[in-house]
């Protein structure tokens, strides 16, 4: 039999990890003729068999394992915010565990703001943007960047020509970082961009290049020494010609 009986354990995980909902018999070494787990569907009101197979959880989920026979315990992984809700260890009508499972996914920190960055051409710029908690994984995210010519929003690419070889995403290790590395700056990255997770959150980011200051023109060594030598002559010379008698 299973170890609880209709009782419901609580769990919390991230977006893009993975999770283990327990369940084993009390006997590890017993293996159940046939169990089954399940997940309530709210908006049916009834329960779903959880299944490889099915396009939800394909190649997601996995269950138990071979060293233990009594252990009827899911594992899904890439977890998406569709995954959360109560799950069900299901022996038989008598007999199961419900887990309900809390995913913590992406917001958007400065969500619907604009920032302002300023930079040179030929540096760095780091484009700032990420979740609220840096452990939640979004799903999918983009950047783009404004076209003024076609009047268009435009996905940046490291394989597009223009930012090949000088766009990196989430430098930092930390899978709720989305900021935007871009190396070798040039006028025409200056403009606007968009780092957008899901329709209704993005953070505007407007980027513009500094004028570099006007350094003096380059004049050599050697010819301000010479410059600095026929001062000093002339002055001594004149000088001296105002001491000597007429």
């Amino acid at each position: 039999m299973l170890v609880e009986k209709k009782k419901t354990d609580y769990i919390t995980a991230y977006t893009g990890d993975s999770v283990l909902l327990p369940c084993s018999c009390t006997d590890g070494h017993t293996k159940p003729e046939s169990f089954t787990w399940k997940k309530h569907n709210t908006n049916r009101n009834s329960w779903d068999v959880i299944s490889n197979e099915s396009e939800q959880y394909r190649n997601r989920v996995q269950l138990g394992t071979a060293h233990s026979p009594g252990n009827l315990s899911l594992h899904i992984s890439h977890l998406t915010e569709e995954d959360e809700g109560v799950y069900r260890c299901y022996f038989n009508q008598w007999k199961y565990k419900n887990i309900k499972l809390t995913i913590k996914g992406c917001v958007l920190e400065h969500n619907r703001e604009t920032k302002h960055i300023t930079a040179h051409t030929g540096d760095s710029v780091l484009l700032p943007c990420s979740c609220t908690d840096l452990h939640a994984k979004p799903a999918n995210f983009t950047w783009k960047k404004y076209n003024p010519n076609s009047k268009t929003w435009e996905v940046i690419s490291s394989e597009s020509e223009q930012y090949r070889n000088r766009v990196q995403l989430g430098i930092v290790h930390s899978p709720g970082n989305l900021s935007l590395l871009i190396s070798h700056l040039t006028e025409e990255d200056e403009g606007d961009y968009d780092c957008m997770h899901k329709e209704y959150e993005q953070l505007y980011i407007r980027l513009t290049f500094k004028v570099s200051p006007q350094t003096l023109p380059y004049i050599p060594f050697a010819l301000v020494t010479v410059i600095f030598l026929h001062i000093i002559v002339a002055v001594v010379y004149y000088t001296k010609r105002n001491k000597d008698p007429e």
